[in-house]
């Protein structure tokens, strides 16, 4: 699949989200019924799916330099406007956005690259989605069993935290690593479960085009780090 490289100030490329996006979406908590849908539907496409569908657009060619064999098709990466019908019959519409770019070989531990908003915050960085206790150690084994990829994790992983970005999860109470004199490897490997991004309050950043090159950069500075959790996992690296 192509796409065109966009960029700010493109009239077809993304140069913010509109402010009244914040509005509406805390509205929604009061008013997303089926009765007003019909109302809400054209507001939630302007304010929110036409803006998203854009910064997705400008953030395919980043997710690409990652890795080649993301999926990266449409359909598969922004959200809808629509909840899940099955558990939220009575609120229709979502009250958060996302974009995530994510490997196709596995149904557990997927690998991918995110983006997520709300009316309060929003976030970016690296996922594992469906993460279970067999891929998590899978990342330790990797990193453990081999000295070459211990220090490769640590150089990735001050790398990471030179960005802002940090480990976010859960932990175990205690430290189940107490020889890893490394800080950030230690901190790391005594996570249950974790993601690495920036969560960040909605700002100014938010209403122009800069967010999407700081997600862009994110991205591509994370690469090192994606990759060697893509090899942890056992997915391809083409």
């Amino acid at each position: 699949m192509n796409f065109k490289m966009v960029t700010t100030g493109d009239a077809m490329g993304f140069y913010g989200f509109p402010k009244g996006f914040v509005d509406f979406l805390f509205m929604l908590e009061f008013n997303n019924t089926i009765e007003k849908l019909s109302e809400n539907k054209p507001v939630y496409k302007r304010l929110i799916t036409e803006p998203l569908t854009r910064l997705y657009q400008g953030l395919v060619p980043a997710a690409l330099t990652v890795s080649d064999t993301i999926i990266t098709k449409p359909s598969k990466c922004v959200s809808t406007m629509f909840g899940d019908m099955r558990f939220s019959r009575a609120t229709p519409l979502k009250r958060y956005m996302y974009i995530r770019f994510c490997e196709p070989q596995n149904e557990k531990d997927i690998l991918g690259m995110y983006f997520d908003m709300g009316c309060e915050y929003y976030s970016y960085g690296i996922r594992i989605y469906k993460q279970t206790a067999s891929g998590i150690g899978r990342i330790r084994s990797f990193i453990m069993n081999d000295d070459a990829n211990r220090q490769a994790y640590i150089r990735e992983l001050a790398n990471m935290t030179s960005m802002g970005m940090s480990i976010i999860g859960e932990k175990f109470v205690k430290d189940h690593y107490p020889d890893i004199d490394n800080e950030l490897l230690n901190n790391l490997l005594n996570y249950k479960r974790f993601y690495i991004g920036q969560n960040c309050p909605i700002s100014d950043i938010v209403f122009n085009g800069a967010l999407q090159q700081d997600i862009s950069n994110a991205f591509t500075g994370l690469k090192g780090l994606y990759t060697l959790l893509k090899l942890s996992l056992n997915i391809n690296v083409m």
